[in-house]
């Protein structure tokens, strides 16, 4: 297994979908109490919507650093593996670990290993963690892409991935009514055919990352007016729909367009160099964003629970400040935490050294 290269461009791409993750959860709340025939309701949703493409975004990009070439001999499939467990299940255990304890604290759950273990399996401690249920099935499955990519053209790829991720909630979700007895009821939302078609994509475009680049650069006027058209389209069927005015059938369809259209849009970005002080921003914020997205609605939580003992009560306030408690608590916190963890391993090698 080849180790993924970091470019400027990705983690710009990283840090972005990191924000309009937390930005899809601190909208939540407020939707909740809002009018759902007022302006407020239509403004908060329409940013909420937007934000949306973020999360087939990471799985288009988690697909894309796996395929891309890296530099010298790659990892073998046990290495890969090994670090895929320490990169990205031991911050999940933790995390979830934390996220229990707090709920047990505040009376939400009554303490139990077992109930830990099978909510922790299931991904349903916090909202966004059904996204590790998933990737942990891509992670499993890697080997698979990367032979299917390396082997087979996208053009021939991509369709059937395409059909297979439009209707895989729908055949999985009606299969568990039929059988709602079986662990299936509880997985029909996080089974990894359901975001097949952007991790395939990812691979893809990972694997012949200079070539989609030009291929992004060649057609950018025809996918800048794709995703002007789609966006559009999509936000005013969800506003729409969701207010309860009108209900569209074929919603899911708009959702889908528009999602394709924003992840080439966002990914045929100029590719520029940061330099100085917003790089070295960036780059922190970047290394930190797979924490930032296991905590950030723990805060959320907590901040919901304690508003209104603060006096603040308007749901426009709350919002405001939800959100500026959520991005600076969160985003500082796990900045901090990856810099005094990477510091102490820093530390620690250099003393194993003088040991040695």
């Amino acid at each position: 297994m080849a180790q993924p290269q970091r470019r400027a461009e990705l983690s710009a791409l990283n840090v972005l979908f990191c924000l309009m993750v937390a930005f899809y959860h601190i909208a939540s709340a407020t939707l909740a109490s809002l009018d759902h025939l007022s302006w407020q309701f239509a403004a908060v949703l329409t940013f909420q919507r937007l934000a949306c493409v973020s999360l087939p975004g990471f799985f288009f990009l988690s697909g894309l650093k796996l395929a891309l070439p890296a530099p010298g001999r790659g990892r073998t499939l046990p290495q890969y593996y090994l670090s895929r467990a320490k990169r990205l299940l031991a911050p999940y255990l933790l995390a979830a670990a934390v996220h229990y304890l707090v709920f047990v604290r505040l009376g939400w759950y009554l303490f139990s290993l077992e109930d830990f273990a099978r909510q922790t399996a299931r991904g349903s401690l916090s909202a966004q963690f059904y996204f590790i249920v998933v990737l942990v099935q891509f992670t499993i499955l890697a080997p698979a892409f990367q032979g299917l990519t390396k082997r087979f053209s996208a053009v021939i790829l991509l369709p059937p991935a395409l059909v297979i991720t439009q209707y895989s909630g729908t055949f999985f979700g009606s299969l568990a009514q039929m059988f709602p007895n079986t662990p299936l009821r509880y997985y029909a939302g996080s089974i990894f055919t359901n975001f097949l078609f952007y991790y395939l994509a990812g691979c893809c475009a990972g694997a012949n990352y200079r070539e989609f680049r030009a291929l992004l650069e060649k057609n950018r006027p025809l996918i800048v007016a794709m995703a002007i058209l789609f966006t559009a389209a999509d936000q005013i069927g969800s506003v729409l729909h969701y207010s309860g005015r009108i209900a569209l059938p074929y919603l899911d369809s708009l959702h889908l367009l528009y999602y394709i259209s924003g992840i080439l849009i966002l990914c045929s970005l100029p590719a520029r160099q940061w330099s100085g002080g917003f790089a070295r921003l960036l780059g922190a914020v970047d290394r930190a964003s797979y924490l930032i997205y296991l905590y950030h609605c723990l805060v959320i939580a907590l901040f919901n629970l304690y508003v209104p003992s603060w006096g603040v009560t308007g749901v426009g306030a709350q919002f405001l400040l939800r959100a500026a408690t959520t991005y600076v608590v969160t985003i500082g916190g796990c900045v901090l935490w990856q810099g005094l963890w990477s510091m102490g391993k820093r530390k620690f090698s250099k003393e194993s050294e003088k040991t040695l």
